[in-house]
């Protein structure tokens, strides 16, 4: 989820009063079926996450998946 004006998002849960944009990526388990966990970065500047940083989290999710092996 990439929310780049979270005052716009009803589905925002306020963590600190300065937050203006949140990225929330899974990670998840080594068979993919489960979220184990998130990776989170909020910023005090709207639409602060383009689509190439977007890009690397995600990409950075997907090395750490296979910590989480059954």
């Amino acid at each position: 989820m990439n929310v780049g004006d979270v005052a716009a998002d009803p589905r925002y849960l306020t963590a600190f009063g300065t937050t203006r944009s949140e990225i929330i990526v899974p990670v998840f388990d080594g068979t993919s079926e489960s979220v184990v966990g998130t990776i989170d970065i909020e910023s005090e500047k709207p639409n602060a996450f383009p689509e190439d940083v977007q890009a690397l989290l995600e990409d950075c999710s997907k090395v750490i998946q296979p910590l989480w092996r059954r």
